[in-house]
């Protein structure tokens, strides 16, 4: 059932910002194959226009409405490798790796491993680094089923703006990350089953240059904390997944461990801007006489 309201939705603006900004940039840097990634988000803010009057209150029609920005994600990532070559052609790997040399006495990337080489400590770590792509999913469905469609479009909108704000940083400071600075884990480690997976992933899909913040980490804890807010019990049962994935990103040196960190500040700054700005709505609605949302 849909509602008859024909405003935009926090997210639409929120995609609206993202689209307008990357193809801005694609128009004025990027030439030719640029023009035509402007043209195309062009055409994106306009069909996200065209939903304003379309508000579902349940089934898949509601996830599709409030989450649409969480799956165009993937096809948004695609293109960054040919978005963050418009503005620079630079990676910015010896800046981020004297962050980790600064802050951290070395190398995370290259140092776990080599610390904990054990098969079945790297095979945790890889499955918790594959878990990041069952958690945003169960958070956004899982607050969605047990407490409704306000709390889905809020968890959704997090997570979005984490992607949406990796993805502005890659294009202006693009960091190829230790996958393509340093050889790759050898060993035993090198040969379990969870380690062949993960790396086969990457392989086959990865975007060069979206190492710095990791988007994996800020996204997926957005999920974690901004479904936790709604429902705790979403954050204790994706928590201990979250931690994994974490550490499995420098663990695998799929990151730097300044990308984790900064991952991890991006993904709860993200989840502090949600609330204040749910507590400021909630204020202006109960300052108008009306109710605020349960």
């Amino acid at each position: 059932m849909s509602g008859g309201s024909g405003r935009l939705l926090p997210v639409d603006r929120l995609t609206i910002g993202y689209f307008g900004c990357t193809g801005l940039v694609s128009l004025v840097f990027g030439g030719l194959p640029g023009a035509g990634i402007a043209a195309a988000h062009a055409i994106a803010i306009f069909g996200i226009t065209r939903l304003a009057a379309w508000h579902p209150r349940a089934g898949l029609a509601a996830i599709a409405r409030a989450a649409y920005a969480v799956f165009l994600t993937p096809l948004l990532y695609a293109e960054l490798a040919v978005l963050n070559r418009f503005f620079t052609q630079r990676y910015f790997d010896a800046t981020v790796q004297a962050w980790d040399a600064a802050v951290f006495g070395g190398q995370p990337s290259i140092g776990l491993s080599a610390l904990f080489p054990w098969l079945s400590f790297s095979e945790v770590l890889h499955l918790g680094y594959f878990a990041y792509y069952a958690i945003i999913p169960a958070a956004i469905l899982g607050v969605f089923a047990t407490r409704g469609i306000e709390a889905l479009q809020r968890t959704a909108l997090a997570v979005a703006a984490a992607f949406f704000v990796s993805y502005l940083i890659f294009m202006f400071f693009p960091v190829a990350g230790p996958r393509y600075e340093f050889a790759q884990i050898g060993g035993g480690i090198g040969e379990g089953t969870l380690f062949g997976i993960v790396h086969g992933i990457l392989e086959a899909g990865s975007s060069k240059g979206t190492a710095f913040p990791s988007s994996h980490i800020a996204a997926s804890l957005a999920a974690v904390v901004t479904a936790g807010g709604e429902d705790r019990r979403w954050f204790w049962l994706l928590l201990i997944p979250e931690l994994a994935l974490t550490a499995g990103t420098v663990y695998g040196r799929f990151h730097y461990a300044t990308d984790a960190l900064a991952g991890i500040l991006l993904g709860l700054l993200i989840c502090a801007v949600v609330r204040a700005s749910r507590s400021g709505a909630e204020g202006a609605q109960v300052a108008e006489g009306g109710q605020p949302a349960a």
